[in-house]
């Protein structure tokens, strides 16, 4: 009896779509982001870098973030999906500053965040993403 109501509860769930190549590729490139970030804002505040303090604590949060969201994106996390838009749009305004104020390694840094600012939001609206996240036409969450 136990049994038979575990097979239907688990036919009877909507099963999760399968992880998209992009959404893997974007999952890797925010956790090890997050991990440089962490690292390069260390670095600043241990007096071997140059730039503004305030601006490496910034980055140290957004480190923090990055490794969360990559966690998120792995999992498909609902949360993921609006809150890795919403970062990324916001952390070209920290990649444009670190461009300006952060020296050689914000210099390299901040090109990479800006870019990361654009093309991930971008690719999180596409089809694929949006049903993975539970979103869009398709999905139980939308």
């Amino acid at each position: 009896m136990t049994l038979t109501v575990s097979q239907d509860l688990m036919q009877s769930s909507n099963p999760k779509p399968k992880r998209p190549i992009g959404v893997l590729i974007i999952a890797i490139v925010a956790a090890a982001g997050g991990l440089l970030s962490i690292f390069g804002g260390a670095s600043r505040l241990a007096g071997m870098g140059t730039g503004p303090i305030a601006l490496a604590y910034i980055v140290i949060i957004f480190g923090i973030l990055g490794l969360t969201l990559g966690a998120g994106f792995f999992t498909g996390a609902k949360w993921a999906w609006m809150a890795g838009i919403i970062i990324y749009i916001i952390s070209i305004g920290l990649g444009i500053a670190e461009i300006i104020y952060g020296g050689q390694v914000g210099l390299i840094g901040g090109i990479i965040r800006t870019i990361a600012g654009i093309v991930i939001p971008v690719y999180l609206t596409r089809p694929k993403p949006k049903s993975f996240f539970g979103k869009g036409p398709g999905s139980t969450g939308t």
